[in-house]
């Protein structure tokens, strides 16, 4: 099996286990000739039938002798229409995303009458493949989401989730996860969400802009440190190298960047924070100076924290939008037919839009200005990348 492909007759049995559920396919009508619907759905009679023999089994359809295949009546069907295994990372720090999205994914299952799995990626790979396998037949799982991110081709985890043979689907995923596992995966245009928020910082009136940076690879949002630097010049901002810096995510750590960037050459008006978790701290550290928010210094952060808004000023932020990310993926599960090649049942890359959110934390100082509004930006949702 291809990394990260779905059998045919998974495929077949995802298409009109979702007819039935949806009523596409009514109680009590009655199914093509095998012959018929197999070319109807361009698969052999032979993956035809084992589709058909798993629908059987779970009480979706049956067969009359002589008569034909007809879709069960409703009380023939299963109380539930099955259920999506959540895997996520182990971390446990409130900066993780995971602890924001799987909640959602629970809800929106729910709302498709689907039940939830949550478990953890340490606990998942303990698992022999089969042991998988065996796990979601019985537990009819209908499809994995995982909240994992910025693979790079070796994890263990991948040929794990592929043993389970259901559609695999990457909620919150780095550009290039898809064609790396083979799973579908959701993408933010985060160096889009960089420079947009740049953007919105200058249009503020800021051209001495501090860059507050994670330490990782991905420190700057898919961005270097010197395409930054040439981002702030084209948006009319300074592209002082002593105004960016990276950090870890870490209070005493961030106390300290935030401290020396107050006293870096040209003095800064503003702080571009990683992430709004970064954010979090740099209120504190700006209120212990007590320096006031936006009068002194204006803040933006980036990936839209639910709680961001609580803060006092509520925080500017490039939102991901969590919940929808969580809800896309659920219907990706659900009908997984568009994100997935029919040929070589690899997932393709789907990629959601951000959002801008104006808050009081970069509000001019003028009556103008309307707090809260929201910018959607690079409206692709639909497309899907091979």
């Amino acid at each position: 099996m291809t990394p990260g492909s779905i059998l045919k007759k998974d495929q077949v049995y995802q298409q009109l286990r979702e007819s039935i559920i949806s009523g596409k396919l009514a109680a009590s009508d009655k199914l093509p000739r095998e012959t018929d619907l197999a070319t109807e759905l361009e698969v052999s009679r032979i993956t035809l039938r084992s589709s058909l023999n798993r629908l059987e089994q779970e009480g979706f359809i049956k067969r009359v002798q002589g008569r034909g295949t007809f879709v069960s009546p409703q009380t023939h069907k299963p109380t539930s229409n099955g259920t999506i295994m959540v895997v996520h990372a182990i971390d446990s720090g409130f900066e993780s995303s995971w602890h924001y999205i799987v909640p959602e994914i629970s809800r929106f299952a729910q709302e498709h009458q689907l039940k939830t799995f949550v478990t953890t990626n340490t606990a998942f790979e303990m698992f022999s493949s089969s042991d998988i396998k065996a796990f979601a037949d019985k537990n009819r799982i209908i499809g994995i989401i995982a909240t994992m991110n910025h693979f790079i081709g070796n994890e263990s985890i991948i040929s794990k989730l592929q043993a389970a043979e259901v559609p695999v689907v990457l909620a919150h995923s780095g550009m290039n996860d898809s064609a790396i596992t083979g799973f579908a995966s959701i993408a933010v245009n985060e160096k889009a969400g960089w420079k947009a928020a740049i953007k919105h910082l200058v249009q503020c009136g800021h051209t001495n802009i501090a860059i507050l940076g994670n330490s990782g690879a991905t420190g700057f949002r898919d961005n270097g440190k010197a395409e930054t630097l040439k981002q702030l010049a084209a948006c009319g901002a300074s592209s002082s190298p002593e105004l960016i810096t990276q950090t870890h995510f870490d209070k005493s750590a961030i106390n300290n960047a935030v401290k020396a960037l107050l006293n870096a050459s040209p003095k800064p008006t503003a702080f571009l924070c990683f992430s709004d978790f970064y954010a979090v701290y740099v209120y504190e550290v700006l209120a212990k100076l007590n320096l006031r928010i936006p009068e002194d210094i204006a803040i933006m952060g980036i990936c839209g924290f639910p709680d961001a808004k609580l803060l006092s000023p509520p925080l500017s932020t490039i939102d991901y939008e969590y919940s929808r990310l969580a809800e896309m993926a659920v219907k990706m599960v659900i009908e997984p037919k568009p994100w997935f090649d029919q040929k070589t049942g690899k997932g393709k890359l789907r990629m959601k839009p951000f959002a801008l959110r104006a808050r009081k934390s970069t509000e001019k100082q003028s009556k103008e200005v309307t707090i809260d509004r929201a910018y959607p930006i690079h409206q692709i949702e639909n497309v899907a990348f091979a």
